[in-house]
């Protein structure tokens, strides 16, 4: 399928206003028309970083009871979503004055429990050490040769009652030599170290 039109269905808005109001559409980063605050602000801590979408007036009076209703959010260009649209800029500015003093879970935390949409933008760290993930035994702990324990994601969503698998640790470069080619190809095993003796394999 062309990539295009893996996407078309994502693009109809888009494409009729270039075609019915002559605009040519540009990048908008995390931004959306038709919610502000929406982006991804930084936190507290080192590259930590959370998603906060305001999209509803109510959803903007929730946001501003979390971050205790400063002077500034009373403004009357903050008032209306037309209002934070043309002054966007400065509004991301004051947003993440907010969540740098946060970590990015405790913001996470507070907008989701008054009804404002938030999430952490999570690295691979977060992933691993989540505790839903963890629950589900969504991975597995492989020994490594070199790493010793690496985590390693297990097949998705259902096991089955009469069947089982094993897993093994991800190998390393060469670490299957002697089988492949002395057992899957059928070399000699005095070939086989004769040419590992002279770097073949190396």
């Amino acid at each position: 399928m062309a990539q295009h039109e893996s996407v078309l269905c994502c693009v109809g808005p888009l494409l009729l206003d270039s075609i019915v109001n002559h605009r040519e559409p540009t990048p908008k980063g995390n931004r959306l028309d038709y919610a502000a605050p929406h982006g991804i602000y930084r936190c507290k801590g080192e590259d930590r970083w959370c998603a906060i979408a305001v999209f509803t007036d109510e959803d903007w009076k929730s946001f501003c009871r979390v971050i205790g209703n400063p002077a500034w959010t009373n403004e009357p260009k903050f008032n209306t979503l037309l209002g934070r649209k043309k002054n966007e800029d400065e509004l991301d500015r004051l947003v993440e004055g907010w969540t740098s003093q946060h970590s990015a879970e405790e913001v996470m935390a507070l907008m989701q429990a008054a009804g404002v949409g938030a999430g952490l933008a999570a690295n691979l760290k977060d992933v691993v050490e989540n505790p839903q993930l963890k629950y589900y035994g969504c991975y597995q702990a492989l020994e490594h040769l070199y790493m010793g324990k690496v985590p390693i994601y297990n097949p998705p969503g259902f096991t089955l009652s009469k069947a089982s698998h094993e897993r093994a640790s991800p190998p390393v470069l060469g670490e299957h030599n002697e089988y492949v080619y002395t057992k899957l190809i059928g070399l000699p095993d005095e070939e086989f170290v004769q040419l590992m003796g002279e770097g073949v394999f190396d």
